[in-house]
């Protein structure tokens, strides 16, 4: 399962990232410091569960959770405990957090509630053989992944079209993928593919902010960084 951990307290989230990176079945994307990188990365990578230390703003805490069941609908969100009232604790959870860590828990329990978050088919496939990419459809699949188009890959690589589509359906059979994007989610959750974290393209997601127009724009922008 693929998860983002996003928080203000560095500590915190590398302490996190270490402990979860650990798991066999678990797979983090990246360490987030503030909300609009949250809401870049999400809707960017779509993780399974993002584990989110909420902001010391409420106010910030819940829009950055609403505007998260924006762009990363998919994705679930489990709090750690802060010190938050029940009154907050409510505020998070109308705005879409789907569970709240208590101050008291363990890591066996913060394990094993990221495991419950994670969609079913994903726990399924913790025991599923991993599929091996070549490194050409490795290749191909980072090219697809940001944004090029099957003669821009060629180019790149140095090989005809007709010879980056014959890679791409290798992959899509390996992978039991219906479509590009569906190729890329699946080698990114599995582990085969790997992307920088800055410095390629992505389509414009909106936000709703109440300017949306304008939000779209500034997400492009965080994506090509």
């Amino acid at each position: 399962m693929t998860i983002l951990v996003a928080g203000e307290t560095t500590l915190l989230r590398e302490s996190l990232t270490e402990l979860l990176r650990a798991q066999p079945d678990m797979r983090v994307l990246g360490q987030i410091a503030n909300e609009h990188q949250l809401l870049c990365r999400a809707a960017d990578l779509n993780p399974h569960v993002i584990l989110f230390e909420p902001w010391a703003t409420k106010s910030a805490a819940v829009r950055t959770l609403r505007a998260l069941r924006s762009v990363a609908p998919g994705s679930a969100v489990l709090a750690l405990s802060s010190r938050s009232t029940a009154s907050d604790r409510r505020a998070l959870e109308a705005a879409g957090l789907q569970a709240y860590l208590p101050r008291n828990a363990g890591w066996s329990a913060l394990l094993a509630a990221v495991r419950e978050l994670a969609p079913a088919e994903v726990q399924d496939s913790a025991n599923r053989p991993v599929p091996t990419l070549s490194q050409r459809e490795t290749e191909v699949l980072r090219g697809v992944a940001t944004a090029m188009t099957n003669q821009q890959i060629g180019r790149s690589l140095g090989i005809t079209t007709g010879t980056v589509k014959r890679h791409l359906y290798a992959a899509f059979r390996k992978l039991d993928a219906v479509s590009r994007l569906d190729a890329v989610a699946k080698a990114l959750a599995v582990g085969v593919l790997t992307m920088p974290a800055s410095g390629y393209t992505y389509a414009k997601v909106a936000v709703p902010d109440g300017n949306g127009h304008e939000c779209e724009q500034e997400l492009a922008r965080c994506m090509t960084a």
